[in-house]
């Protein structure tokens, strides 16, 4: 088990866990792609998905955390509190980001006009209950992260 880990880096459960992550991911990327008019333009898509994030959005998202950094915690103060803070800011924007990204349509109330026959809704509450869901995530987030630093000021 210990030569496994040294090679591995990891124990055989987090190999059997990518594995079958892997494993459901080609299973339904094939399930697209035998559904898909176009399987060639689902193929571009995700081409020009994986190009989008790692030449534009992970820049992005890495200068803005090093910028939220340096804002939540000074410099002088690396320790678990700046990771805490940091994390604590990352995982609310992240959700709301996704939520935006989904939602995107009728968040910005540019969907197709069929849509209130279809579902019964006004477009226009989409952008009030977006901006309420990411207020109370970033108010639970900043509620956690206040019990956290009660109980890492008494750790020693």
């Amino acid at each position: 088990m210990i030569a496994f880990r040294r090679e591995y880096g990891a124990g055989p459960v987090h190999l059997l866990a990518v594995l079958t992550s892997f494993a459901i991911a080609a299973y339904a990327l094939s399930r697209v792609f035998d559904l898909a008019r176009e399987p060639a333009r689902v193929g571009l898509w995700l081409v020009g998905a994986i190009v989008a994030h790692d030449l534009v959005l992970f820049p992005l998202y890495a200068l803005l955390g090093v910028i939220a950094a340096g804002a939540i915690v000074p410099e002088a103060r690396r320790s678990r509190l700046r990771i805490a803070a940091l994390n604590h800011v990352r995982v609310p924007a992240l959700l709301a980001g996704l939520l935006l990204l989904v939602w995107f349509p009728v968040i910005a109330a540019k969907a197709p006009r069929t849509f209130m026959r279809s579902t019964g809704q006004e477009v226009g509450v989409y952008l009030d209950r977006w901006l309420l869901v990411t207020a109370v995530l970033f108010t639970a987030s900043a509620l956690l992260f206040a019990l956290r630093v009660r109980r890492l000021a008494r750790e020693p």
